[in-house]
């Protein structure tokens, strides 16, 4: 299946598909005008994802393990036997994201709408409301084309029309550059540490000079692609406050209502009207629960949810794994604690907090400068800071073990008090940051006001 969606061949899906029960667990809304490998690489994180990072942490642990139990060589040269736990956990990762079958029964408009019978498309249609209904949750590919398209609208509105309050919660929206930015970053640091190890480059002066000349092209780019989806809000939110169902636009329509072979097929604007009456009573009606309800959703979605604790935790681990690679040899076990206490402070608290800093302040920061060389300048002074954050904390990391080690002789408590600090930073940060809201419009109107079924929007940024 995932081989033909990449090489768009619509009309097989149909016969993939699969009757269901009661319920789905969860309805997939996309532009048909995305790539599919960018809906591709998404559906794959998001759903295998955290099974890839399970595996992959049980693959370095068992190498670990058989490291020192005998089986498999440990010693202080360079080269593949020097790294066992990164090479495990890397294939373990990879190999679970692209094969572990999620149990989970989704809904694809490829796969479960005829695209061939004209009678059987239209009764999938006319029934979009039941199959609304059955999903337990609604996930959105985002990018730029979604908001134009009535059919997407169209699937969220009717979503929170059928769910009724609390419909917010069962929303996730995952912009579809998120999905490869992840993967990316993972792999990156893979090789990265793969090569480190195996090189056997030392830690001073070498391997920080390699390290800074590779990640800096990479945070650069990746801080840019950051401050542009940032700026990508504030057009969403554009688009959403004077959406119209008129200038919203249906892939029958754009094609001329015929398909590839020049049959004609039926128009799904007039099937899609007539289900808006049906739910909402008017176009209007519609139109103004879209500019409210909707628009909120999105706005938290797109400006809080897009980059996830676990998700970059996930991208981060592959250092954490390498060094699983050095404790094998250490002299004593007050090192391997040592060891071990810094790398899950620095894997599940320093890398989360401070990337929702960088984040929450790439926001603020968005519109300072419209040029190219500005918003490059941006995206530098923003690496910038995350490496004075970082550069800060390595120096207040080296005060504390100076003085645990004057008065303890080891670093262990040191590293046990910054675990539990920074464990509480995070937690506040990622609990109880308050969640970025909807601008005023930049017009000059009032923000929408909020209608009888549109309970508030969360106020928290969650795990």
């Amino acid at each position: 299946m995932p081989c033909k969606w990449l090489a768009g061949e619509r009309k097989m899906f149909y016969g993939l598909s699969e009757v269901a029960d009661e319920h789905l667990d969860e309805f997939w809304s996309h532009s048909w005008r995305t790539r599919s490998w960018l809906k591709y690489v998404n559906i794959l994180s998001l759903n295998n994802g955290f099974p890839a990072f399970v595996a992959a942490s049980l693959c370095a642990l068992g190498a670990f393990s058989l490291g020192l139990a005998g089986f498999l060589p440990v010693h202080h040269g360079a080269g593949p036997a020097n790294a066992s736990c990164a090479i495990a956990s890397t294939l373990g990762y990879y190999v679970t994201l692209f094969l572990w079958q999620s149990r989970r029964l989704a809904f694809l408009d490829l796969a479960c709408i005829s695209q061939t019978d004209e009678v059987l498309k239209a009764a999938s249609l006319v029934s979009m409301g039941a199959f609304l209904r059955c999903s337990q949750s609604l996930l959105i590919l985002w990018d730029e084309t979604w908001i134009t398209r009535l059919w997407c609208v169209f699937e969220m509105a009717g979503f929170f029309h059928s769910k009724g309050h609390g419909a917010e919660e069962s929303v996730r929206v995952c912009p579809v550059f998120t999905g490869p930015a992840f993967v990316v970053g993972h792999l990156g640091l893979s090789v990265l540490m793969l090569t480190l190890l195996c090189t056997g480059l030392p830690l001073y002066p070498w391997s920080g000079i390699f390290v800074c000349a590779t990640a800096f092209p990479c945070l650069l780019l990746l801080a840019r692609v950051v401050i542009q989806h940032c700026r990508s809000i504030d057009v969403v939110q554009h688009q959403v406050r004077h959406f119209t169902v008129q200038q919203s636009s249906c892939s029958c329509c754009v094609r001329g209502h015929v398909n590839a072979d020049g049959d004609a097929v039926m128009c799904d604007r007039v099937i899609l009207l007539r289900c808006i009456s049906a739910w909402f009573g008017s176009v209007s009606k519609f139109e103004s629960h879209v500019r409210s309800r909707l628009l909120k959703a999105l706005v938290y979605q797109l400006a809080n949810q897009a980059f996830s604790y676990w998700r970059i935790v996930q991208a981060a681990s592959p250092v954490a794994f390498a060094v699983l690679d050095t404790l094998g040899h250490l002299n004593s076990h007050t090192a391997v604690l040592e060891v071990t206490l810094a790398a899950a402070t620095y894997l599940f608290c320093v890398v989360p907090s401070f990337a929702l800093i960088l984040l929450r302040l790439a926001y603020r920061v968005r519109n300072i400068g419209h040029s190219m060389w500005a918003q490059w300048l941006l995206s530098a002074a923003l690496v910038a800071v995350g490496s004075l954050l970082f550069g800060a904390y390595f120096s207040c990391e080296l005060a504390l073990h100076q003085l645990s080690s004057d008065n303890f002789g080891n670093w262990v408590p040191a590293n046990s008090a910054q675990l539990i600090v920074m464990g509480a930073v995070t937690l506040g940060l990622w609990r109880r940051l308050p969640a970025i809201e909807m601008s005023q419009d930049p017009s000059g109107g009032p923000n929408p006001a909020p209608s009888a079924e549109d309970p508030a929007a969360p106020t928290r940024t969650s795990l």
